[in-house]
């Protein structure tokens, strides 16, 4: 039986959890920390996930830590600011961490983590299910077979629209770090994995075009009096954008608006690799529809590898001969193209055998996407190239 503790059972922290029996396993959760114990219930009552008889919630990490011994695994779902501090303060324990992404939201948290874990026995898997994927793990065999050849050059794409990230705590640039360690550091994750190499330089630009503005920043849009002409209302996102069922499933919540929000809706980045590569990779979540697309193209000298995750399928182009492959992989019941099967099995063989998952944060390069989004956000910030070391 394995025995697991939670610390901040959001969504993402409960449906991991709820997962642990797919392979036949028995799991318990015997301990949960979380600040909103009424939410947390309602996450475990949501995914199903099985409880101890005598499971404990704690209130604050300390009381949690105190109580941590004989567990055999930690899920951390806190918001993104607690990362660090959490995943340090669970280092002792040498248990397996299933850590969520981004695994630090500034630089200081970073050379904390990196400092704490670098030459430690604990396992940490970072939550990078896009990595390990179906499409992305058969765009890896494609590329390791030698078809394109060397992968020289990366270019990303994610354009997608920004309901949960200005209408939710998201939008709250002091717990998310913006949209580069939000979003891109899943697409940076998959192409620096598929590419083979790691990053050496980056250059960035961001910008807020659309959202944010002068109302309040707690502002919902059920209490506003623009909703006849605002394109965000929940009446015009039903009736013209043809979002939800009634009226009431097209409610965006919080006004997007609003005063305070600072982070980004557009952002570029170019990342030279190590091996001499170059990566570029484009964001956007002002778009919807038929606009919306997640992927990328791999250029080789023999060929060309696409991968475009909204349609689940890869395309193999190749350079020397009028020949196009195409791959048609879809997806089944779980989260981020399948990938969260992919992180759950992986969690429980480190939890069984000790195993390093293949999104480990040292010794898979499981943290390289979140510097490489904090450096982005700097150069951004700074005009200028950053280096991608410590």
């Amino acid at each position: 039986m394995l025995r697991i503790g939670i610390v901040g059972c959001g969504l993402q922290a409960a449906t991991i959890a709820g997962h642990l029996g797919i392979y036949g396993d028995a799991y318990e959760v015997a301990s949960v920390m979380d600040t909103d114990f009424e939410h947390a219930k309602a996450m475990i009552a949501k995914k199903e996930v099985v409880l101890s008889k005598d499971c404990r919630f704690h209130g604050d990490l300390d009381a949690f830590v105190a109580d941590a011994a004989g567990l055999d695994g930690f899920i951390v779902g806190t918001p993104c600011a607690f990362h660090t501090e959490v995943a340090c303060k669970l280092e002792p324990f040498r248990k397996p961490i299933h850590l969520e992404k981004p695994v630090a939201i500034t630089m200081e948290q970073y050379r904390q983590l990196h400092a704490a874990f670098k030459d430690s026995p604990t396992p940490v898997q970072v939550s990078l299910p896009m990595r390990v994927c179906p499409l992305a793990m058969e765009a890896k065999r494609i590329i390791a077979s030698g078809e394109i050849g060397t992968v020289e050059q990366v270019v990303g794409r994610e354009a997608v629209g920004g309901d949960v990230y200005y209408s939710t705590w998201y939008r709250d640039f002091a717990k998310t770090g913006g949209m580069f360690l939000q979003k891109a550091v899943h697409d940076l994750d998959y192409m620096f994995h598929l590419a083979g190499s790691r990053p050496r330089q980056i250059c960035a630009m961001s910008a807020q075009r659309v959202f944010g503005g002068d109302k309040p920043f707690d502002l919902r849009c059920a209490e506003c009096a623009d909703q006849q002409d605002c394109p965000e209302s929940p009446a015009n996102r039903f009736q013209e954008r043809g979002w939800g069922k009634s009226v009431n499933e097209g409610d965006s919540g919080l006004c997007r608006f609003s005063s305070g929000i600072k982070i980004d809706d557009i952002g570029e980045c170019v990342v030279e690799l190590e091996n001499g590569a170059q990566l570029s990779h484009t964001q956007n979540f002002i778009v919807n529809h038929d606009a919306m697309f997640r992927g990328a193209f791999f250029h080789g000298y023999k060929g060309t590898l696409a991968i475009d995750f909204h349609a689940h399928s890869l395309k193999v182009m190749s350079h020397w001969r009028r020949k196009t492959a195409a791959v048609d992989m879809p997806y089944g019941p779980f989260n981020h193209y399948d990938g969260d099967k992919e992180l759950v099995r992986s969690f429980l063989i480190t939890m069984k055998t000790g195993e390093r998952a293949p999104t480990d944060l040292i010794h898979a390069n499981g943290a390289d996407s979140t510097l490489a989004c904090l450096l982005a956000r700097e150069s951004a910030r700074q005009r200028k190239f950053m280096d991608a070391a410590l």
